[in-house]
Order: structure tokens, then C-alpha cells, then sequence
């Protein structure tokens, strides 16, 4: 196709975007059948769409794809889930970090600026069998990221950031940020390895990415959009649901002029939080003319209340994926329990190939917000004193130890032994143990059978050392 005969304005995100929507409903194959000629390739999808229905050459050039129009391109994956809903199916990778340039730049003169800053997203439906010329477009539509994320996004930026410039590019976790993640990048997760700045050492390949759950905040919100969909079924009763999860999340941050200067996210919530430090849950219901409820779901109440949101869900929390663990400190400070996790799924895990691909990797590396309670000397709820909280990701060097677990988990699971797991005394950070009393809560296993149900565990004392930290 000659640059003349393009049926599309070049210079145009609206033009573009139209011309794009011709695959809405369709297949990269149906639409062009020349492209039959291709075989592989998950990635190569998004290279195909743009030789055979953009008609140019793809490239590895630091502008955006369509850079007239400052447009970037993104084929991304979706995932059917058992209800007949679809979210994403993983996180949408996009450029390179070149850490020694990037260290160089500001985020506005960032590579991931200059490319990301308005992405026309084509979400296809993975169906297993297919290959992904063969699969069907289900959203098409074009994004930039409204002001109160776009705020959290430089913030992401700069963590990354100053980690390039201190060194420090080899220790960088998913974890460390909320929207924006640094996700490793090659053939094999982790395996090839960059010069950094002001380090002799060498870092892991990484690129900038968004992550999985603020994709799904896209995909809900382009559900209210019929012409940005194509055959997505949505039955009365997910419509219902659809429109719960939309009324069921609301932000903390509504208007960026509420940051004080140079205050991140994380600072504000620190801070709306810090007036209540040393109050029991009886007071702090006073003050803010709320009950909490049961103590099983009085920590995210808790922070409902304080942030002032009224919603079931906390908006920021639910498109970062923030877990918020609660821990309850005795009267003297000490801690009796370990941190429970999900039970360990026997029959994924013995598929999971990769350490940085696995779902106990994708838990540890997730951001938690830390809410840390005293408990009485005599027990009553009501009188347990918010302490603080605190954002915590695992440090990289304390996740060679989860990947000890993982790897020890996944081969006795393939032997049929589920009486030798690791405990707390044989590694310093993590642990499996069963939740449940009951030793009839079983699930069954790859090998067909039932088997007792077993939980991961953060280490009693590996808690108490993060909150000394």
C-alpha cells in the first residue's frame, strides 16, 4: 500500500482510529487474507496489523507508530472468564527501557512518554488453538490517561527513575509502583541483561508496562461505548454487574490540585491516614459517624472511611492492584501470627514454567497496603488502636527466597508428596501450611485425587522485621 493510497489520515488519531475499527468484529486474516502467509507469532500480531491493514513497515523507532499523530499501537489479549465476562489476560508491555538514555530524560522527554502518551488499544479474544491472526477484535478504541492517573503514572515513572539513577536497574520490582511497572522483557524472563548507569552491574531487560488491573479499568469502561465493541455478549445479569462494579468503586483523589507538593499517592494516603494514629476503632467511628462492622472486613472499612470513600471499592487500590493486609499487634508489640495467602493451586502450578510467570511471583510482587492495629490487654474490637499503616513491596533480594518456595512447591506437587512442604524454620521468609482446621477441606490435584488444602504464609518474623525496617 503506497503512502498515497492510504485510506486513512496519517496525521489524525481520529482517522486512524476509524480506519482501525474496519477489524472491530473481525480477524487480521479475514480482512486481509494476504496474511496468511504468517504462521507465528504472539507478537508479531501487533507488526501484522500494521503492515497488512496500515500498510507500513513495522519499526523499533523511538516515536510512536503513528508519531504524525503521536499514536501509538497495542494489540493486547483478552481472556473469557467462566461467567462469560472478559478482562485482560495479562499486562500490556510496551517500549524498552534503554536504562543509560532513560537516565538522561525527564519524564516528559521520556521514552515511554513519547511513544505511550496516546495508545490506540485493539484487544483481541485469545481462544486457545488459534493463533492470533485468526482471532477475533473486540475493543478498538484510543486512550490517554486522565489527570488523576496521569499523575500516579509520573510517579511511577520517577521510582523507576530513580532507581536508573542510583544503580540500582537490577534491583527494580513490578511491586515498587502502582500503574506504570518496569516487567522483565526477553525469551526467557530475566535472562538478558543491560548495561545500567553509575553501576558496574549489569540489569535484567526490562520494559515499561500497564499493568493488568488498570487494563481491566479500560475494558470496563469501554463497555459503556457500543461503538467501541464488537459481540461482546453481555447477558442482563453481567449488564447488572457491570453497572455494580461501575457504582462500586470511587477515588480517593477526584481532583489533582489535592496533592500538596511533591506528594505522591501513596504520601496522601499516609497522610489522611496520620491523624488517626493512636485512635481505637471505637473513637475513630465517632469522628467519622461510621460502624465498621466485623472485625474480618473492618480494615478496608476502616479505609474507606478515612479516605472518604463511600463506595464498596477504592477506586486507585482496585486499578493498581493494592492488596491491604491487616496486621494485629499484641499489647507488647509482638506479633502471633504469620501473613496468610490463596491456597496453592496443585494443578497450575505444576504447569508454571518460569519463576517470573508464576502466580506466587505475581502475589509478592503485588504493592500492599500495610494496616497495623494494637490489640487491648483485654480483647475488645472496639478498643484496638490503629498504630499505622505503611505501602510495602518484597525487596528483590527477599524474593530469591519465594523462589525457593515456588520451585520446592512445584516439585513436590509433581512427585505426589504433600506431606513435606517448606515450613517457617527452613526458610527466613515464606512458608505453606494448611488455613483451615478442618483436615477434610481438601481440592483435588494434577494427579486426580484429593489432597489437603494448603496455604502460602509470610514468616511471623519476617513481618515483624519489615515493620522495624
Amino acid at each position: 500500500m503506497s503512502e498515497q493510497a492510504m485510506p486513512y489520515d496519517k496525521t489524525s488519531p481520529e482517522s486512524i482510529l476509524q480506519y482501525a475499527r474496519q477489524l472491530l468484529g473481525k480477524s487480521l486474516w479475514e480482512l486481509h487474507p494476504e496474511a496468511h502467509a504468517l504462521q507465528t507469532g504472539k507478537g508479531g500480531l501487533g507488526n501484522a496489523v500494521e503492515k497488512y491493514h496500515f500498510g507500513y513497515d513495522p519499526n523499533s523507532k523511538s516515536e510512536a507508530d503513528f508519531f504524525e499523530a503521536g499514536v501509538e499501537l497495542k494489540c493486547t489479549p483478552l481472556k473469557k472468564l467462566p461467567d462469560g465476562s472478559m478482562v485482560s489476560k495479562e499486562r500490556l508491555v510496551l517500549n524498552m527501557i534503554d536504562y543509560v538514555e532513560e537516565s538522561k530524560k525527564s519524564f516528559f522527554e521520556s521514552s515511554f512518554w513519547k511513544k505511550n502518551e496516546l495508545i490506540l488499544l485493539m484487544f483481541y479474544l485469545h481462544e486457545e488453538y488459534k493463533l492470533p491472526f485468526d482471532e477475533l477484535f473486540k475493543i478498538i478504541r484510543l486512550w490517554n490517561f486522565p489527570e488523576t492517573d496521569l499523575k500516579i503514572i509520573k510517579d511511577d515513572w520517577t521510582v523507576i527513575h530513580n532507581k536508573i539513577l542510583a544503580g540500582k536497574a537490577h534491583e527494580i520490582s513490578e511491586g515498587d509502583t502502582l500503574y506504570l511497572g518496569a516487567c522483565t522483557k526477553g525469551s526467557k524472563a530475566g535472562a538478558e541483561m543491560r548495561e545500567q548507569p553509575n553501576s558496574s552491574e549489569k540489569a535484567p531487560q526490562r520494559a515499561y508496562s500497564i499493568k493488568s488491573k488498570y487494563i481491566n479499568s479500560i475494558i470496563l469502561d469501554s463497555l459503556k461505548y457500543p461503538e467501541m465493541c464488537s459481540d461482546v455478549y453481555i447477558s442482563p445479569k453481567q449488564k447488572a454487574k457491570i453497572q455494580k462494579s461501575l457504582n462500586d468503586v470511587e477515588n480517593v483523589v477526584r481532583d489533582v490540585k489535592e496533592y500538596r507538593e511533591n506528594e505522591t499517592f501513596e504520601d496522601l494516603i499516609e497522610r489522611k491516614f496520620s491523624k488517626y494514629y493512636g485512635k481505637t476503632i471505637a473513637e475513630i467511628e465517632s469522628e467519622l459517624n461510621v460502624q465498621f462492622g466485623q472485625s474480618k472486613s473492618m480494615a478496608y472499612n476502616v479505609c474507606r472511611a478515612i479516605l472518604g470513600v463511600k463506595a464498596n471499592k477504592i477506586a486507585e487500590f482496585e486499578k493498581a492492584g493494592i492488596a491491604i493486609k491487616t496486621i494485629r499487634l499484641e499489647e507488647n508489640g509482638n506479633l502471633k501470627e504469620s501473613m496468610s495467602f490463596p491456597n496453592v493451586n496443585y494443578k497450575e502450578i505444576v504447569n508454571e514454567l518460569f519463576w517470573e510467570d508464576s502466580a506466587l511471583y505475581e502475589m509478592f510482587t503485588q504493592r500492599f497496603l500495610f494496616v497495623i492495629f494494637r490489640k487491648p490487654e483485654i480483647k475488645d474490637d472496639k478498643k484496638v488502636r490503629l498504630e499505622k499503616v505503611m505501602f510495602w513491596t518484597m525487596p528483590v533480594k527477599d524474593l530469591e527466597f519465594g523462589k525457593i518456595l515456588w520451585e520446592d512447591t512445584r516439585d513436590k506437587v509433581a512427585g505426589e508428596n504433600y506431606e513435606h512442604f517448606i515450613k517457617s524454620s527452613e526458610n527466613p521468609v515464606c512458608h505453606i501450611r494448611p488455613k483451615a482446621q478442618n483436615s477434610a477441606d481438601m481440592m483435588e490435584g494434577p494427579q486426580g485425587y484429593k489432597v489437603k488444602k494448603m496455604c502460602y504464609w509470610l514468616n511471623r518474623e519476617y513481618i515483624l522485621s519489615i515493620m522495624k525496617a
